[in-house]
């Protein structure tokens, strides 16, 4: 960090790590410095449109020639542990994208890894660090939901969409060997504002997956049951609108927060008695529509307004962490127990369909 700037590398040059490069260009005190991807014109058209200088074929080469403070794992899931641990082992900071790890024992592997060599890593739990999510954390620390007894994370999915329609039409795409397979690469982001809420290392668990006959699973339902609260998961490819929606349900208040449209849409005990309290429920929820219309108003006149602030968010504090010695803003307890609650959900899938122990 000569130029006070964090170098930034990022390997795997696919759909996500356009979206990685837009945002890292974003941020005044960090700068792309290399790009690498197994095929070349990949990693040229990503430096190309991005304005990075080097671009690479080989992992080893480019942490040793463009010498970047952090890498940006944005690889297919099986190769995350393998590239993070070379990453660490030559001194670097790794950022992961989601899933973090196919197993918990590569999960384990990678955090040994990075004790060892000093170094810090984060993981793509970007939803946590999104405006509407920060606003739902503050109002929770507040009280104002009371104790936290059930939550409800909606997740949609468009096989229709770019990605989709590639792993739909080839029957060897990476995803097809996954152990939890279309639902494992995507999950994570509703288990992790599951388990923001739901503190236990273990829930019970009971899920089901199905889909067309003969084909991949497309849709997921999980339902957890810890110690002082509960939640569902909803994963669907058919629901339409494609939604990204959470349901917090508290003693006191319960909040749906809406990543989509930026909002946090509150229902509260009426205080009104009889007719008046079916009044004065809409017109909370009304005026409650007019400021979040007005937020994402002035955000969007501010250009502050877009899909991946979250991610943005999570960059900044991870690169912050790294200037001044940590912690990561995804802590290993938090990201170890998001990948072993998958590998329970896969699990109880396999039971429930009858493939498994």
């Amino acid at each position: 960090m000569d130029s006070g700037k964090v170098r930034v590398a990022v390997i795997g040059c696919g759909q996500i790590a356009d979206a990685h490069l837009g945002e890292v260009r974003k941020i005044r005190d960090a700068e792309a410095v290399a790009v690498c991807d197994h095929y070349p014109e990949l990693a040229e058209q990503a430096g190309a449109r991005f304005g990075v200088p080097w671009a690479y074929t080989d992992v080893a080469r480019m942490l040793t020639e463009a010498r970047p403070d952090v890498v940006h794992v944005t690889t297919p899931p099986h190769s995350h542990a393998p590239l993070a641990l070379q990453a660490l082992a030559a001194g670097v900071h790794v950022y992961v994208e989601k899933p973090f790890t196919v197993t918990v024992a590569e999960a384990d592997e990678v955090f040994a890894a990075a004790d060892r060599h000093g170094r810090l890593v984060c993981v793509g739990h970007d939803h946590l660090f999104d405006p509407c999510w920060a606003e739902l954390q503050a109002a929770v620390r507040r009280g104002e939901l009371g104790r936290v007894v059930h939550i409800d994370s909606v997740m949609g999915y468009d096989l229709s969409g770019p990605f989709g329609r590639v792993l739909s039409g080839d029957p060897d795409h990476w995803v097809h060997r996954l152990p939890g397979g279309l639902f494992q690469n995507n999950i994570s982001h509703a288990v992790y504002k599951v388990t923001d809420f739901l503190p236990d290392d273990r829930p019970e668990v009971w899920a089901t997956w199905f889909g067309p006959p003969g084909r991949l699973p497309t849709e997921l339902r999980v339902m957890f049951r810890g110690a002082d609260a509960t939640a569902n998961i909803l994963f669907s490819s058919q629901a339409r609108p494609v939604r990204r929606v959470a349901q917090v349900y508290g003693t006191r208040a319960c909040v749906e927060v809406d990543l989509d449209g930026q909002t946090l849409r509150w229902t509260r005990p009426a205080g009104m008695p009889g007719p008046f309290g079916k009044i004065q429920r809409p017109w909370r929820h009304l005026a409650e529509a007019a400021r979040s219309w007005g937020r994402n108003l002035w955000r969007f006149a501010r250009s502050d307004l877009h899909y991946f602030a979250g991610m943005n968010r999570l960059f900044r504090e991870f690169y912050r962490a790294v200037h001044a010695g940590g912690p990561s803003p995804t802590p290993p307890r938090d990201v170890r127990r998001v990948t072993v609650i998958m590998d329970d959900v896969f699990e109880a899938c396999r039971r429930a369909a009858g493939g498994g122990k």
